[in-house]
């Protein structure tokens, strides 16, 4: 029977992956950290990311496993996030290509 990953280990690479996507979010309202609100908001939620993240591989996690995950699905959300709420222009052919590379990097943590 093979290793199953816990529930607990799930949910901390979850948030890890939201709290992410979050502060990239984020990054656009701090007017190069020169909002002092939105740049301490940043700067705490990227500092909750990475206490997750390092709780996250103190309890065993692989580091190997959980970088891809991240590698692909916070540039995709970040794209999508930039081009549905911040309306910024980007081309299917941009996107289809970063949305390629996103997953194939999330199908090399497979291999």
């Amino acid at each position: 029977m093979p290793d199953t990953i816990p529930l607990r280990a799930i949910l901390m690479v979850t948030l890890v992956t939201l709290t992410q996507i979050a502060g990239v979010t984020m990054l656009v309202k701090t007017t190069g950290f020169r909002d002092p609100l939105w740049t301490a908001a940043c700067l705490a939620t990227y500092a909750v990311s990475l206490f997750l993240l390092a709780e996250t591989l103190r309890q065993g996690m692989a580091l190997s496993l959980i970088m891809p995950i991240l590698a692909a699905a916070v540039p995709l959300a970040s794209i999508i996030i930039a081009v549905s709420v911040f309306r910024e222009q980007a081309s299917w052919m941009k996107l289809g290509l970063l949305s390629l590379s996103c997953v194939l990097i999330g199908v090399s943590a497979a291999v």
